[in-house]
């Protein structure tokens, strides 16, 4: 038994190996199983990660969203270099821009906010996402928007502000020129006008 857990990371790197350049045509329930099974291979054996961290990187695109999705955490867990995190973030906001349920937008959105806080010592990367996150107001969801505009005031920055306020103040014009007048609607112009003057 114990010779078995030994050998363990060693038959399914093996495997991982013998199909790497084939990953990309698998169906996304097997390249789920590979996204894991790297996951596992590397927190078991951590020089692996040097041969299966471009495979984790090119599934980042795969058709399937369930597929980039865990291909993203993933990568942040095998890398914490700033070209990882930041691959990581734009497949989260490609995710959450792209997806049509607003509860699984929430949930990447609350994902992408832990990626934010477990780096934000990298200015660059709040730079780059807090014009990524913009492009997150864009969603019919009022409750996205909200956590997205919470979540944007935390990446307010000096180098970024002016460009912040000047997009909030073309949602603040887009929300008067929708002809809904529900309440819902008044409530996020209201959040938008208070984040644009605060």
């Amino acid at each position: 038994s114990s010779g078995i857990n030994a050998e363990w990371p060693l038959r399914p790197g093996v495997y991982l190996q013998s199909c790497i350049d084939e990953i990309g045509t698998f169906g996304d329930i097997l390249q789920l199983v590979i996204v894991e099974l790297i996951y596992k291979v590397c927190q078991a054996k951590p020089t692996e990660r040097a041969k299966f961290i471009r495979t984790v990187y090119n599934l980042l695109s795969s058709n399937s969203a369930s597929v980039r999705y865990e291909a993203a955490g993933t990568l942040v867990t095998l890398s914490s270099t700033p070209t990882a995190v930041k691959a990581a973030a734009k497949c989260y906001v490609e995710l959450i821009v792209h997806e049509s349920d607003n509860n699984v937008k929430l949930v990447v959105v609350d994902k992408l906010m832990k990626l934010q806080q477990d780096h934000k010592h990298d200015l660059s990367l709040q730079q780059e996402l807090s014009m990524d996150v913009l492009r997150i107001l864009g969603s019919t969801d009022i409750e996205v928007r909200r956590k997205t505009l919470d979540f944007l005031m935390s990446l307010i920055s000096l180098r970024n502000v002016k460009d912040v306020v000047s997009l909030l103040k073309k949602e603040v014009i887009k929300t008067y020129s929708n002809t809904d007048k529900d309440q819902k609607r008044k409530k996020y112009r209201l959040r938008l006008c208070v984040d644009t003057t605060a």
